[in-house]
């Protein structure tokens, strides 16, 4: 199957532009502002007063509202991450992993998270308050991702052995690095290799840890940012 078909599934719902909640103020809504602006800008260049502007509001109401750019973005981002739908559950491992790797696709497809992934990077001084927010929400998007590699253990079709977190690591992994660090395409058939390349190597039996060899510890893990899987 090709995964371009299912990565219609929720990123599209919920990772689009802005115009899709009027919040009465005359304009989109100030959170689907935000995104729009974020994703033409990017973070480090966003202004509230620009946000203001294209939701129709004065900027002493974001003012009033959120304090500060940084809790006004991470707002928005926690309302997208919230409407993302739950990792598929077909019942077969390949094809749940077509989808999601399809569904990581079409959100790194969508300008404001690629331009937030971008530009917030490792915690600083001047991201710090945003950072933090963010920390909040990758561990658990990861929580609900390594879910279909649970289950697949459960069912029998990995080693009882498998590390789920290791596996979820390796196959989202790539898209990350390719499209943001190489600016290639993640067309259909880097899918489908990225998806068999892991699948084969769980099978064949990789180490029940990905750790040990300077990986973080799960209460390390529960600290670091991890990006959207």
């Amino acid at each position: 199957m090709g995964p371009g078909a299912p990565a219609t599934r929720s990123a599209r719902r919920c990772c689009d532009g802005a115009a899709r909640r009027p919040d009465g103020a005359g304009g989109p809504g100030r959170l689907d502002a935000t995104i729009a602006e974020l994703g033409e800008v990017g973070y480090a260049a966003l202004r509230i007063d620009a946000v203001a502007e294209r939701a129709g509001v004065n900027k002493t109401t974001i003012y009033r509202r959120w304090g500060d750019k940084a809790a006004l973005v991470a707002t928005a981002f926690i309302e997208r991450q919230s409407e993302i739908a739950p990792p598929p559950d077909t019942g077969d491992l390949r094809e749940d992993l077509m989808v999601h790797v399809g569904e990581i696709r079409e959100v790194l497809h969508t300008p404001w998270i690629t331009a937030l992934v971008r530009e917030v990077g490792p915690r600083n001084s001047e991201n710090n308050d945003v950072r933090e927010v963010l920390d909040k929400i990758w561990p658990e998007r990861f929580r609900l991702s390594r879910t279909i590699f649970v289950r697949a253990v459960e069912r029998g079709d990995l080693p009882a052995d498998a590390d789920p977190d290791f596996l979820l690591e390796a196959l989202s992994g790539p898209l990350y690095f390719r499209w943001l660090m190489l600016g290639r395409p993640l067309g259909d058939d880097f899918l489908e290799k990225t998806v068999d390349l892991v699948l084969n190597g769980a099978r064949a039996g990789l180490p029940a840890s990905g750790r040990g060899n300077g990986a973080p510890s799960e209460a390390e893990e529960a600290t670091t940012p991890v990006p959207p899987a």
